[in-house]
Parts: structure tokens; C-alpha cells; sequence
């Protein structure tokens, strides 16, 4: 029965991996960046900022986002007092 692992961190491909104390033949391997729910959001923002970007609602300057009409930020700075 064929089973996907999805290693994250410090990982060592090798012939044989041990899955629940059982000794298991690896087939094949491949390196994807991890699905996770973090990812999944840094894509959607990225493509729907891409896409207000192309339509000319917001820009683009040195990592924060403004909007177009108005020049105002598109998320309001935060003083952060330590």
C-alpha cells in the first residue's frame, strides 16, 4: 500500500524509511515546497495583489502597498513601542 510523507524540515532521503517502527522501501522521492495553510495565504495575497496591481487599485513601492486615487497605505503603519 502506497503512502505520501510529507517532510518538512531536516530531511534525508535514503532506500529505507521507518514508519511507525516499520521498516518501509522508499520508491520515489520528490522536493515541492509544503502545502500548508501559511503558503496558501502568502499566494493568494501574492496573486491578488498582482492582479490590483495590473488593474491599476494599488502600487507598488519598496514592499508596502498604496492605494492609487488616494496615495494612502493600503495597511495603516503600526508604531511598535518596545
Amino acid at each position: 500500500m502506497a503512502t505520501t510523507i510529507q517532510i518538512t524540515e531536516n530531511i534525508r532521503i535514503g532506500r529505507y524509511i521507518e514508519v511507525d517502527g516499520k521498516r518501509c522501501e522508499v520508491e520515489r522521492s520528490s522536493f515541492s515546497k509544503a502545502l500548508d495553510q501559511k503558503f496558501s495565504l502568502e499566494e493568494l495575497v501574492d496573486v491578488m495583489s498582482k492582479e490590483l496591481i495590473r488593474r491599476e487599485v494599488i502600487k507598488a513601492d519598496n514592499g508596502s502597498y498604496y492605494w492609487v486615487e488616494t496615495g494612502e497605505p493600503l495597511i495603516e503603519p503600526q508604531d511598535w513601542k518596545d
